[in-house]
């Protein structure tokens, strides 16, 4: 017996064609969001990178205002035009972007983990500053209780992240009497 299918039944593969743009379709949403999620993890790295920098920048610049107020006794001495101890007398200017500069600063006293390369900070000597003397920019300065003349400086810090692409630099301005 030979039994015939109906004519009514041929299949002409459509369905295998919609499945197939729909996996194209799939897939470049997949890619699409893979790509996406390498983005966010890249900038939420960068953004860890930038916090650590800072932190260690902060950390310096800290560390230098407390080896000026405590550990510097004599500006004669400190301050004689030596860069290679990261002291630099007035006029002297060192560029903190160029890497000579950093080359001849104190490195932090401590170690600090989870840093390219360990933070440090530079001291510069402005000068001495009466009362009268604004253009430093010194919110205040109690000079009733002098033992010396007062003098300012500049302490800045350079820090660095989990590498040393991510760097910060922090400035402060400081006054101590001599």
């Amino acid at each position: 017996m030979n039994r015939h299918r109906p004519s009514h039944s041929k299949q002409t593969g459509a369905v295998l064609v919609v499945s197939l743009m729909l996996l194209v379709v799939m897939t470049l949403i997949g890619v699409t969001s893979m790509r996406s999620s390498i983005m966010e993890e890249k900038m939420a790295g960068n953004a860890r990178d930038t916090m650590l920098a800072m932190e260690a920048a902060e950390t310096a610049l800290l560390d230098g205002e407390d080896y000026l107020a405590n550990t510097i006794n004599s500006l004669a001495v400190a301050f004689n035009g030596d860069p290679q101890e990261g002291l630099y007398a007035m006029g002297t200017n060192p560029n903190p972007l160029a890497q000579a500069t950093w080359a001849n600063s104190i490195a932090y006293r401590d170690t600090y983990t989870g840093v390219g390369s360990q933070p440090r900070f530079i001291i510069e000597h402005i000068g001495a500053i009466s009362e009268a003397d604004d253009s430093l920019d010194i919110v205040s300065y109690d000079s009733v209780d002098s033992l010396g003349t007062p003098h300012a400086f500049r302490v800045t810090a350079r820090g660095t992240g989990g590498t040393d692409s991510a760097v910060v630099l922090l400035r402060s301005n400081f006054v101590r009497d001599f």
